[in-house]
């Protein structure tokens, strides 16, 4: 089976990438602080038994190297252009695309600049931005001081540092969600203290494409917890674009 290593070069840098097993693609998009290491080996193994997998490294993490934008410039949308380089280096079309977290901001950001390009879509523990009614009440509190401790802490990298600017000046996606067309999947666990239930409430009535699956007594990271029922959930929502895909 197909397990590589690869790179894509974007403006600055060249991504990294993981690309395992075959069939529709299925690029999966890490949160703040995560490479594709932070993927469980049994979930991603479970998934290339059915699907082209392709993990990319955001900028400063992993095998990724930041490139010449600095820390504090680094955009969401940076983010989902370094993504599009991984799908044109591939060569690839229809996508299955899968975002955590600050991963599912940048998915966001992909499926929005790149609507033909995405078959699929599945935001895990997001949300949509500043506008987001948990983030107005808790997130902005942590949210900025975490962009301004990340700025002055040396033991932070600088692909942390970048990632918690990049959230923290996200404007974020309250008024496009709505031109989101494929189908779309919205994962949250209930006992998720970062990304409230209530935002996945809300997008899913802001995108007409999508359906809401509440995991009881999920967490923000409840792939780690739960990875058996996590592969399982992602393969039932992508299983019938995989299906298209070998027809």
């Amino acid at each position: 089976m197909l397990d590589e290593i690869r790179y894509a070069p974007s403006k600055d840098t060249k991504v990294a990438y993981r690309i395992v097993g075959s069939g529709s693609p299925l690029v999966i998009v890490s949160g703040l602080g995560d490479s594709m290491d932070a993927w469980k080996e049994s979930i991603v193994q479970t998934l290339a038994k059915e699907y082209c997998v392709i993990l990319p490294d955001n900028r400063g993490m992993g095998l990724t190297k930041i490139g010449s934008i600095a820390p504090q410039k680094m955009t969401i949308s940076q983010y989902a252009e370094d993504v599009f380089a991984v799908i044109q280096k591939e060569g690839l079309t229809g996508i299955c695309l899968l975002g955590h977290s600050m991963g599912g901001m940048i998915a966001q950001e992909f499926a929005l600049s790149y609507p033909d390009t995405v078959k699929k879509l599945m935001l895990f523990a997001t949300d949509y931005g500043p506008e987001s009614s948990y983030r107005a009440r808790l997130m902005n509190r942590c949210v900025l001081p975490l962009q301004a401790l990340s700025v002055i802490a040396p033991w932070h990298t600088k692909g942390f540092r970048a990632g918690a600017c990049a959230i923290a000046s996200w404007k974020g996606t309250a008024e496009r969600l709505s031109t989101i067309q494929c189908k779309t999947l919205l994962l949250f666990g209930d006992t998720d203290f970062l990304m409230h239930i209530e935002v996945g409430h809300e997008m899913h009535t802001m995108i007409s494409t999508s359906a809401l699956k509440v995991v009881a007594g999920g967490t923000h990271r409840m792939h780690d917890l739960y990875p058996r029922e996590f592969a399982k959930t992602v393969q039932a929502f992508f299983g019938e674009a995989a299906e298209q895909k070998k027809e």
